[in-house]
């Protein structure tokens, strides 16, 4: 969900789609689904095992591997053709194998940034992220690997939006938004198909949008009529949003998102998941930009859990803006005069090193 959506939602009540438009989802749907149900449907996919490897290049790669995946998804979905889980299921088992303290495809989601390829950037960034936070949770293996995949999933219906919406670099029309509302519906059609077996596929995607104290779309569900899974994706979903440009805005630093879901988000979402996203998401992540009381502007390289507002730094402007040309680390829990007084954008550095 983007932001500028969010934010035209507050101000735009709900209103059904042009008869038109409607009309025509409605018969892609139905061809969809005709196709579908002369085919045998899949059995649950095995998952199968695969080697262990801590390299962070192959994990890398499983992001790419997910990118192709999901292409695929989207395209088949868009010719009305039908699509294989199996191929999913194994490429988040990949993810979730061996140790990986400093987990490199973790921050990739976190800062890999594209406005113009965020339908799939999203999805994949949302799965990595349900799966960390099932971990923070406690959740076991099984259900671990059902969360990311309907978190990878959740959007399907995003094939079936016409481009020019997709990509709109314009504030969106009132009509526009309502068809991105009913995302949630086309994305349950698609994934009932699979049967009773994948039935919490269609049910989270229906439901990713709806809140627990009712102000959610497009049913207004409440409490524990949400699944789980859709009110964990829900948060995700919208904190990926945040902190990831897209097409109308740019994005948000860490702090602000925080910022964000502490004010608005308190009784949308139940207390542990903020309590887990808070704890998975720290104010300053690897990588990102801070600047200190002294003036001066570091990047992160590494946080501490028991002190999350005082990382090590890599300074890279000095307290009168100029470019530090030697490497100079400053680690903030052994330096108590230092400490950080707000977060740095990404375009502000841009600025910064053009000077």
């Amino acid at each position: 969900m983007s932001l500028l959506e969010i934010r035209n939602m507050k101000n735009i009540a709900q209103k059904k789609s042009s008869p038109k438009v409607k009309q025509d989802l409605k018969l892609s749907f139905s061809k969809l689904a005709a196709k579908r149900d002369k085919q045998v449907l899949p059995a649950k996919p095995a998952i199968k095992a695969t080697p262990k490897s801590n390299s962070n290049h192959n994990r890398k790669g499983l992001y790419e591997k997910s990118s192709i995946y999901l292409n695929q998804v989207l395209s088949a979905v868009k010719n009305r053709k039908s699509f294989a889980l199996e191929p999913g299921f194994q490429i988040l088992q990949r993810m979730v194998e061996g140790e990986h303290p400093q987990d490199e495809l973790f921050i990739m989601a976190i800062h890999l940034d594209d406005r113009f390829k965020y339908v799939i950037h999203h999805s994949i960034n949302v799965a990595i992220f349900a799966l960390k936070m099932a971990d923070d949770l406690g959740i076991d293996q099984t259900r671990k690997i059902e969360l990311a995949m309907a978190a990878l999933l959740h959007d399907t219906g995003m094939a079936v939006i016409p481009d020019k919406i997709l990509y709109k670099q314009e504030e969106l029309s009132r009509q526009e938004i309502d068809i991105l509302r009913n995302r949630p519906n086309y994305s349950y059609k698609i994934l009932r198909s699979f049967g009773d077996g994948f039935a919490y596929l269609a049910e989270t995607a229906a439901q990713v949008y709806e809140r627990i104290d009712g102000s959610g779309y497009p049913r207004g569900l409440k409490g524990e009529e949400i699944h789980e899974y859709a009110q964990i994706i829900g948060l995700l979903d919208m904190y990926e949003a945040l902190i990831h440009s897209r097409p109308q805005r740019d994005k948000v630093t860490h702090f602000t998102a925080v910022k964000e879901v502490i004010n608005t988000c308190k009784h949308r979402f139940q207390r542990k998941h903020l309590k887990s996203l808070l704890s998975i998401f720290t104010v300053f992540p690897i990588h990102s930009y801070v600047r200190l009381n002294s003036n001066a502007i570091g990047k992160v390289i590494e946080t501490y859990a028991d002190q999350p507002m005082r990382p090590k730094l890599q300074i890279l402007y000095d307290s009168q803006r100029r470019r530090v040309l030697t490497k100079r680390i400053v680690v903030l829990p052994e330096n108590p005069l230092l400490n950080i007084v707000d977060s740095v954008s990404e375009s502000e550095i841009k600025e910064l090193s053009k000077i």
